[in-house]
C-alpha cells in the first residue's frame, strides 16, 4: 500500500492522457475517472484490480489448462508463480493476457463475423492502449495461428486475417509513433501530485516524474540502448537468460500431458504442437528484448500466452509443426523425454531472479523464498 511515485509497478497503471495521447494511457484515464467518482484512492483501486485480474487468470488456467498441464506447473515460477514471486502482480501483464483470452474466445465462438471482428478489434485496441506489448504476443497469434479444427493456414488466410485486424494494427503504429515526451511525462506526474502527497508526503522529489511515468520521455534510441547494454555487458547475463528460457521451454514440454490418461503417441503429438507454439511466440516477442530489459516479464508473456493458445486448441502453421517433428526425430527427443520423469520437485528449485546476484538466485525459487521467510522470523 506504500507504493507510489517511485514504483514502476504502480506508476505503469497511472499513465493517463493529461498531457495528450501517449502509450499505455487508457487504464490511467479510467482509474482517474473512477477514483474521482468514487472517492477511493487510485492506488487502492489499482491493487484490488490487479489482484482481481491475477485471480481470474489463475482460475481460468486451473479450470481449463490443467486438462493438458499439471496444476503444479501452472502454479510454479514457470507460469503463474512468476508474478507472485517477483512482486509484479500489480502490473498490466495479467490484464493483457485476459484481453488475449477474450479475443480468442470471441474468435472461436459462434458469433457472426460482422459482430466478432469489430469486437476483437476493439478488445485488441484496448489491450494495445493499455500496454503495447500485446502487439507482440497477441496480435501475431490472432493473425497467424488457427484452430485445430480449421483447415491449414495459408498465405491468403493470413492476409485476410491481417486485413480484418487492420484497425488494431493501425492503433499499434499510432502508439509507436506517439509514444510520449518529457512534457507529457511531466503533465501526467502533475495530475497525480495530490496522490503522491498522500502516499509519501515527505518525499522532496514528487514534482519530478519517476519510474514508468518518467519512461514516457525516453526516446526509442534510449530504450534500444538499455536493452543492448544489458545484452552486450558480457557473456554472463545473456547466457543466464538464454538458460532460463531454455529451461522454461524444457519444463513445459516435459510436463505436458503428465497427469492425463493418454498414450505416448498422443502425448508426443502434444509436445510437438506446444513446442511449435513456443518457438513461434518466441519469434514474435523477440523485438521486446531490444526495446526493453524486463526479460522476466517477456518470459511470462511468452510462456503464459503459449500455454493459453495450446489450451484453446490453437495450432501453429503446419510447416512449423513439421520442422519441430523433424528436429525431435533428429535429436531423439522422444526417447530422451520418455526416459526423463517429470517430478514435482524440479519446480521447487526453479525461479527467475530480479537481479543477477547470489542472494536473488537463492530466493527466486519456492524453496529459497520460503527458507528466507523462515530465517527472517528468527
Amino acid at each position: 500500500m506504500s507504493w507510489g511515485h517511485d514504483s514502476f509497478q504502480l506508476t505503469e497503471w497511472l499513465i493517463n492522457y493529461s498531457g495528450g495521447f501517449v502509450r499505455r494511457g487508457l487504464p490511467g484515464t479510467v482509474i482517474s475517472f473512477v477514483a474521482g467518482w468514487s472517492g477511493i484512492q487510485a492506488n487502492y483501486l489499482i491493487i484490488v484490480f490487479s489482484f482481481l485480474c491475477y485471480g481470474i487468470l489463475v482460475f481460468w488456467f486451473l479450470h481449463r489448462a490443467t486438462r493438458k498441464f499439471p496444476a503444479i506447473l501452472i502454479l510454479s515460477c514457470v507460469v503463474l508463480g512468476f508474478p507472485a514471486y517477483q512482486e509484479s502482480i500489480v502490473r498490466k501483464d495479467c490484464l493483457g493476457l485476459l484481453f488475449l483470452l477474450l479475443c480468442l474466445s470471441i474468435k472461436h465462438s459462434r458469433l457472426p463475423r460482422h459482430f466478432s471482428i469489430p469486437t476483437i478489434n476493439l478488445i485488441a485496441i484496448a489491450a494495445i492502449l493499455s500496454h503495447e506489448a500485446f502487439a507482440f504476443y497477441g496480435l501475431p497469434a490472432l493473425i497467424i495461428f488457427g484452430h485445430r479444427n480449421e483447415s491449414p493456414v495459408t498465405f491468403h488466410g493470413i492476409l485476410k486475417r491481417s486485413l480484418a485486424l487492420l484497425p488494431a494494427v493501425l492503433c499499434f503504429l499510432c502508439v509507436t509513433r506517439m509514444h510520449g515526451t518529457p512534457e507529457i511525462a511531466q503533465a501526467v506526474n502533475d495530475s497525480w501530485l495530490p496522490l503522491w502527497k498522500v502516499i509519501d508526503p515527505t518525499n522532496p522529489n514528487l514534482e519530478v516524474p519517476a519510474a514508468s511515468i518518467q519512461a514516457l520521455g525516453w526516446s526509442p534510441e534510449k530504450g534500444l540502448s538499455l536493452g543492448l547494454t544489458l545484452l552486450t555487458s558480457g557473456i554472463y547475463q545473456p547466457a543466464a537468460w538464454i538458460i532460463l528460457f531454455a529451461v522454461s521451454f524444457g519444463l513445459i514440454v516435459l510436463f505436458i500431458g503428465r497427469d492425463t490418461e493418454r498414450d505416448d503417441a498422443s502425448i508426443m503429438d502434444s509436445r510437438i504442437r506446444v513446442s511449435a507454439l513456443l518457438l513461434m511466440q518466441l519469434i514474435f516477442i523477440s523485438p521486446l528484448f531490444l526495446l526493453g530489459y524486463d526479460y522476466g516479464r517477456w518470459l511470462f508473456f511468452w510462456v503464459a500466452s503459449s500455454i493459453m493458445l495450446h489450451t484453446k486448441e490453437i495450432d501453429a502453421p503446419l510447416w512449423t509443426r513439421s520442422a519441430v517433428t523433424a528436429l525431435f526425430q533428429k535429436t531423439r527427443a522422444e526417447h530422451i523425454l520418455s526416459r526423463l520423469p517429470a517430478k514435482d520437485w524440479y519446480l521447487l528449485f526453479f525461479g527467475i531472479p530480479v537481479c543477477w546476484n547470489i542472494r536473488e538466485f537463492l530466493i527466486s525459487n519456492p524453496v529459497g523464498r520460503h527458507l528466507h521467510i523462515l530465517w527472517s522470523w528468527f
